[in-house]
């Protein structure tokens, strides 16, 4: 009895028909292949012009230190300890991956971390190391200079890489599974990012199909039943750039779902709505929410306790040394602000802090005496701005005086917008989880504040609730510094409000 059941077991899950039955069939197809090939080949390259750069780059030091012969000059065991954790650091922050996009800030920062700690890493290296007990023919200067300039080299010929990699994708396909709000959402945010694909919009209602997916959009995309759909990257001969299902996973019909599970193990990208928000635009949409938001896997709040006390420390040098190096700067915009209009230089103002609790914030005042009182948003050409209100606000020079509220633990450098007390209370009771934002401190600047100009609305405000959830989601030094360079660029070129 037991062999009979032992024998028929396997015939029963092959009537089924097994999910790996069919993967790997695109390798038979002509389809692509020279995507793929590029893919394949793509790390192999870069690694390559990487060590012709690193060893172009150590030479003219070298060349430029001393007359002598290159090879006299050059000591290769101080190129090899500069070029191993060199490369390590490029692989660690995606540099050798073909799915990164080099040139966004994430992975700018991400690297900047890694090369800061590769500099540290190979000076110890070499002088502790590579020079015990004998004598180096290269200087400290050609060491740090390779270790500086090498990074920056690698960065901006990726960045150029990475827009010649979106040129040549133009025309790809985005499949959205799906035809509702969520599918118009993902269809939206994608165009208004600019990108230049093509776009597949598959639906199981009848209602929908033949009809354009955005009725007032002149370039919308023809709503499609699921017979287009393939188990390879293909559609119509161009190549799928992601699968998004913006559908419910439950409703969908059974060969539907087979295809797409199919189709991910045929190494294709196959998101959810939400994971595709989180990994494509780093947002996390609070309709998606529940109670139990914090208790699911990648909530890294919670394991954080280390990196609350570093920056917390970093926090208080941070705001010291600014408040020095900026009082010049404090002392002529208190002095400006006092000449051109009557009223106090600092603005104060109950704002909501760490846990929901309220604290009194400081800032250079921008706006005539009871504006306050007013509209709660500003515009670009509000007429209560001061003469320079609306300079200092375009430089963040307004917000200087809250380092008083860093020092004192109000505020962190990063994090949410601390927002009025009556403003919150307002947002809580039409937004779900809002006050999630408020599980971290508020910061200066923050992931919202450098992703989305300045809203004046509910939708505005639901939109940077977006980021603000992500950055309490992903709480991480990487983020931090992501922010931090953003936040330079706005001041540098006058961005934001």
């Amino acid at each position: 009895m037991s062999k009979q059941n032992i024998s028929e077991e396997p015939v029963k899950r092959a009537s089924h028909g097994s999910i790996f039955s069919e993967c790997g069939t695109e390798s038979h197809k002509p389809l692509h292949w020279k995507r793929h090939l590029v893919i394949q080949m793509y790390p192999y390259v870069l690694f390559l012009i990487d060590a012709l750069l690193v060893c172009l780059v150590f030479g003219l030091f070298v060349a430029m230190r001393y007359d002598v012969s290159l090879m006299d000059a050059v000591s290769r065991r101080v190129l090899l300890a500069i070029a191993v954790p060199s490369f390590f650091g490029l692989f660690v922050a995606g540099g050798y991956s073909y799915s990164t996009d080099k040139a966004k800030y994430r992975f700018l920062s991400e690297y900047i971390i890694m090369a800061t700690a590769v500099f540290v890493v190979a000076f110890g290296l070499i002088y502790a190391v590579v020079a015990y007990g004998v004598p180096l023919r290269s200087s400290r200067i050609i060491v740090a200079g390779t270790l500086v300039i090498f990074p920056l080299c690698a960065m901006v010929y990726r960045i150029m890489l990475t827009k010649l990699q979106r040129y040549y994708e133009q025309g790809n396909v985005v499949c959205i599974i799906g035809a509702g709000d969520r599918a118009k959402d993902v269809y939206k945010r994608l165009k208004a990012e600019g990108t230049r694909h093509d776009y597949v919009v598959l639906s199981m209602d009848d209602h929908r199909i033949g009809k354009k997916f955005i009725p007032e959009a002149e370039d919308s995309p023809i709503v499609e039943n699921f017979d287009v759909l393939e188990t390879h990257s293909s559609i119509r001969k161009k190549y799928v750039e992601a699968y998004v299902v913006a559908a419910d996973m439950n409703e969908l019909p059974d060969e539907v779902s087979r295809k797409l599970v199919v189709s991910f193990f045929n190494n294709n990208r196959v998101y959810s709505y939400e994971h595709y928000l989180e990994h494509q635009f780093r947002i996390i949409p609070p309709g998606q929410l529940s109670v139990s938001w914090p208790l699911q896997e990648g909530f890294r709040l919670s394991r954080s306790m280390t990196y609350d006390r570093m920056k917390r420390a970093g926090d208080i040098v941070a705001s010291l040394i600014g408040i020095v190096l900026a009082a010049p700067v404090l002392i002529g915009t208190a002095i400006a602000v006092k000449v051109t209009s009557p009223g106090p230089i600092i603005f104060k103002q109950a704002r909501t802090g760490l846990r929901e609790k309220p604290f009194m914030i400081y800032k250079f005042r921008s706006m005539t005496v009871g504006s306050e009182k007013g509209s709660k948003y500003t515009s670009p050409d509000d007429v209560r701005f001061t003469p320079i209100g609306k300079f200092i606000r375009k430089t963040r020079l307004d917000e200087l005086p809250q380092l008083w509220n860093v020092l004192k633990g109000d505020l962190s450098l990063i994090g949410p917008r601390a927002e009025w007390v009556d403003l919150v209370e307002r947002y809580e009771a039409i937004f779900p989880y809002y006050h999630f934002r408020h599980a971290v401190k508020p910061g200066i600047t923050g992931w919202a504040q450098v992703n989305y100009s300045y809203g004046a609305s509910n939708e505005d405000t639901l939109e940077k609730l977006y980021y603000d959830l992500y950055y309490v989601r992903r709480y991480s030094l990487a983020l931090d510094v992501a922010i931090v360079i953003k936040t330079v660029y706005m001041m540098v070129f006058g961005r934001g409000q």
